[in-house]
């Protein structure tokens, strides 16, 4: 599909109201003359940021699930005494994941709430914003234009004790309708693209503990999300995010966890799960159980999946990986940054470590490069290139370590479940962030601003891949040694079966 594909099938997407199926894409897809297969079809939608799966290749975009659809925030002590609440995750999974919480919009009867900013200690501003995943929320903190003096780079990525966060201004609320301490906001997403939430006020009628009929709806509200949490994890897995867990959660029940009577995903985490936490997946944070470690395969397995299989494909039929084109011409830059002529080195590195980079991967390898050096030499300019090359130079160095791992784990259909399974989540997503780092080098997308950040950043992976390095590698070695048997042969056993000794 090429960017104008992308764009139609974009707009079908955003023109949908309701749930569809995978055959009524594949209808608007021949209409609009754009070829592909059900696998490809069902990969597209299941992979695509802005779709949701239901189950029975039934599908829903984020803006027709959750334009509309009731949630709450009841804002705490520190933030009633300065007048404001700040939105952070809490209007997770409803608005844009893309979007700012601090750009979102806040209306109340047609009139917008206007923006204010409070002070918070770090540790509860972290706690604001800890469904982005506990390891981002300093950066979300970071880009709250509250803080723009705040460089996080020269502080080496640690907050200082308090912070300042942009929040949305409780004055019309309080003056209007009564909005006291222990009052809740249910919310709608009235313009998913816009960021619009529109909010009422939930007044707690001093009954801040969740009693009564309201009280016990709201409890079991919480018992049935712990409940769906529970299923999730065992149908679904990690899967991408904390973001998209819930997502997919809500998505599939929106009609029992979007009633007034809804409580939040906040107060849930902190006051009414018992077995729903927090947990460590590789470098980054997942819901899971709670006290349990987050295995690299599980229950949720389709099917059993070579390591590599998305990126299978694409370079002959005996291509091992499929490395994306934007990586190849990165190669090509880089050899060019390096001065160096050599094509055949640089096949070498680019092949997986266990595959002859003279076999007919690496030939049909080494005329593909020989073209694009030839397109990308002409308007290559060295000079220029001495911020953007040093990032590519040191990312590609990275990706290449990574790469022949994961190929040395992938060959002869090792099993994955007898890896160790934090290792293989931590090098899965050294790959996926090296594969983000190299696209925004591609797109030359804030290189030179981001510079010092962008080093640090491919130094810390180096770190993470040093500290998993030697176990993955001792876990390929077993598995080969287990794959040869030792048979014991006894001459004569034929002559013995007929009564006879050889």
């Amino acid at each position: 599909m090429d960017s104008q594909d992308d764009i139609s099938i974009e707009d079908f997407l955003l023109a949908r109201r309701d749930a569809f199926s995978m055959r009524d894409m594949a209808r608007f897809l021949f209409v609009s003359g754009i070829r592909a297969s059900q696998d490809e079809i069902r990969e597209f939608l299941y992979d695509h940021p802005l779709v949701l799966p239901l189950g029975d290749d039934m599908y829903i975009t984020r803006p027709a699930a959750f334009t509309g659809r009731a949630f709450s925030i009841r804002p705490t002590a520190q933030e009633v005494a300065q007048g404001m609440f700040v939105p952070g995750d809490r209007c997770m999974p409803f608005v844009d994941s893309e979007q700012v919480s601090s750009s979102l919009q806040f209306y109340a009867d047609g009139s917008r709430l206007g923006n204010k900013s409070g002070t918070f200690d770090s540790d509860l501003a972290i706690d604001m914003f800890l469904l982005y995943g506990e390891e981002y929320a300093p950066q979300y903190i970071a880009a709250d234009p509250a803080n723009s003096n705040l460089d996080l780079v020269s502080r080496d990525f640690e907050l200082p004790a308090s912070v300042r966060l942009t929040g949305v201004d409780l004055d019309l609320l309080s003056r209007r309708h009564g909005f006291r301490l222990g009052d809740r906001l249910l919310c709608r997403v009235s313009d998913w693209s816009a960021g619009r939430v529109d909010v009422t006020v939930l007044h707690a009628d001093g009954n801040q503990f969740d009693q009564g009929e309201t009280g016990e709806r709201r409890l079991a509200w919480y018992g049935r999300l712990e409940k769906l949490l529970l299923d999730s994890f065992d149908a679904m897995g990690p899967q991408d995010s904390i973001e998209m867990q819930l997502a997919r959660v809500f998505a599939m029940h929106l009609d029992e966890l979007c009633s007034e009577s809804c409580g939040s995903v906040e107060e849930f985490m902190c006051r009414y799960s018992r077995r729903v936490g927090l947990g460590y997946f590789g470098v980054e944070t997942r819901l899971w159980l709670k006290g349990k470690d987050i295995p690299f395969v599980g229950s949720w397995s389709i099917k059993e999946k070579n390591f590599l299989t998305d990126l299978r494909g694409g370079m002959g039929e005996d291509a091992v990986i499929n490395i994306p084109e934007f990586i190849l011409d990165q190669y090509v830059l880089d050899m060019l940054f390096s001065r160096s002529d050599d094509l055949t080195a640089l096949v070498s590195r680019i092949v997986p470590g266990e595959h002859d980079p003279a076999g007919s991967l690496g030939r049909e390898l080494m005329l593909h490069l020989q073209g694009r050096r030839g397109i990308l030499e002409r308007d290559y300019n060295w000079f220029a290139d001495q911020t953007v090359g040093k990032v590519r130079h040191k990312t590609l160095l990275l990706y290449g370590k990574v790469l022949r791992l994961m190929s040395s784990i992938d060959c002869d259909g090792k099993k994955l479940e007898q890896f160790p399974q934090q290792e293989l989540v931590i090098l899965s997503q050294l790959h996926n962030h090296l594969v983000r780092m190299i696209q925004s080098v591609a797109e030359d997308d804030g290189i030179e601003e981001d510079f010092d950040a962008l080093m640090l950043s491919v130094e810390g992976m180096d770190w993470n891949f040093e500290d998993i390095k030697d176990a993955l590698e001792a876990a390929v070695e077993r598995q080969r040694i287990n794959r040869f048997k030792v048979v014991r042969i006894i001459p004569g056993r034929e002559d013995m079966k007929n009564g006879r000794r050889s």
